[in-house]
């Protein structure tokens, strides 16, 4: 099975994103990633300088649709690209039900993948 069959066998469709989010480790202040695409169950995206370890908690906040969403998740893959740069795969384990909701509906401002 190649990557793509099983990107697109997953439980929850993913849409493409090229948002910027605002992550931390829960008790820590913000920094900036660029998010790649998202899920009813988690969201993949790249950060700089960070330094984060499979296992570990952030809290990320982003835009959805109109709306400014905070949830908490923990970190199910994280991939070094370079020295400074990671890929990181976060599971949500705080969401909210408004928030489910709306990864639930059509966000037209995402593509489907």
């Amino acid at each position: 099975m190649n990557k793509d069959e099983s990107f697109n066998r997953r439980k929850y469709p993913r849409v493409r994103t090229e948002s910027l989010v605002s992550l931390a480790r829960v008790d820590s202040p913000d920094v900036l990633a660029h998010a790649l695409d998202l899920s009813r169950n988690g969201i993949r995206f790249q950060c700089v300088g960070l330094e984060v370890e499979q296992g570990e908690s952030l809290r990320v906040t982003f835009n959805l649709g109109d709306r400014t969403v905070t949830v908490v998740g923990v970190l199910v893959r994280v991939t070094d690209l370079d020295g400074f740069t990671q890929e990181v795969a976060l599971a949500f384990t705080q969401i909210d039900q408004d928030t489910l909701d709306l990864l639930d509906g059509d966000l037209p401002e995402f593509e489907s993948l």
